[in-house]
């Protein structure tokens, strides 16, 4: 009966001391296989990006104030900063015109971001007052070889006249077309010019597009021309010859891009302060003066023969 005790009281121990070293009340989950380490793998490759579409960009119309120069954008035109021009050249592989490049005209609709669109570049080159008497030069058998020479100088192709340069002597301005590209090429291949003279300077339209285009550039050529005006006082006819610069640019040098030094001689020499209208004759003053004298002599002689005479009689 004593061993019957002592055995009930050593299990009752034991009941009692096995949750003191336990590890705690817990879920062992589910008996299976731990789920095996995944490796790292590198990222797969990615195909690039394609490149983003030019943004859409927003023109002007109405009166817009340039460098000495004045443009009237009508309703279905849209005028873009210089920025936008110069972005439109590149685009287009279109050489810079001479001077400042001030902006692009397009017509109100066309995309200039997109490939095919023809559109205007316009700019002044300060150049001074150009003489419309050198216009002549035009007609010379050697200037589309001029030409041709100087664009092969200044890196760009030249492939002839589409229309022969024209000088209108009224307005004054100047007018030409030329293909910039061999036929069959890709891309813009036509560049139409229009330059107005104006009393310090020239301003340039500058049409870029394909030589199929050539109708609808021509036709618009008008109103392009319309849009441009020199500031008053800035017109050709305010010209000045006493004291506005005269031109190393004949008219020819503004289709060839070369100046001509040997035509810009000024309209008439500027007057100096205190210059009279004999100071042109002052080298011959001193013979003047000993004639003068000589007559004076002669004639005193002659008036005291006289007296003498007068007197004897």
């Amino acid at each position: 009966m004593r061993r019957i005790t002592q055995a009930l009281v050593a299990a009752l121990a034991l009941l009692i001391a096995a949750p003191t070293f336990a590890d705690g009340p817990g879920d062992a989950g589910p008996d299976v296989a731990a789920p095996p380490i995944a490796t790292p793998q590198p990222p797969a490759a990615t195909e690039p990006a394609p490149a983003a579409e030019p943004t859409a960009v927003e023109g002007r119309t109405g009166q817009i104030t340039l460098d000495d120069v004045t443009l009237n954008v009508p309703e279905g035109w849209r005028f873009y900063s210089a920025e936008e021009a110069h972005a439109y050249m590149q685009r287009n592989n279109a050489a810079a015109p001479q001077g400042a490049v001030l902006g692009l005209l397009a017509r109100d609709g066309d995309d200039i971001n997109t490939a095919g669109t023809w559109a205007t570049v316009v700019s002044y080159d300060a150049i001074g007052y150009v003489q419309p008497e050198t216009a002549s030069g035009l007609s010379e058998t050697s200037f589309e070889a001029d030409v041709r020479a100087a664009r092969g100088d200044q890196g760009r192709a030249f492939e002839g006249f589409i229309a022969q340069p024209a000088f209108d002597d009224a307005a004054p301005n100047l007018v030409w077309a030329e293909r910039s590209a061999a036929p069959g090429s890709s891309g813009p291949d036509l560049r139409y010019e229009q330059k107005s003279l104006g009393r310090r300077g020239v301003a340039t339209l500058t049409s870029i597009g394909s030589a199929d285009q050539m109708p609808e550039i021509e036709a618009a050529a008008e109103t392009l021309r319309g849009m441009l005006s020199f500031p008053a006082g800035s017109a050709h006819a305010d010209f000045q010859p006493a004291s506005d610069q005269v031109s190393a640019y004949s008219v020819p040098g503004l289709v060839t891009g070369v100046p001509t030094p040997a035509q810009a001689q000024p309209a008439s020499e500027p007057v100096e302060a205190g210059q009279t209208a004999f100071g042109g004759l002052s080298g011959w003053f001193p013979w003047i003066a000993l004639g003068v004298v000589v007559l004076a002599i002669g004639g005193y002689m002659m008036m005291r023969g006289r007296n003498r005479d007068e007197e004897e009689a």
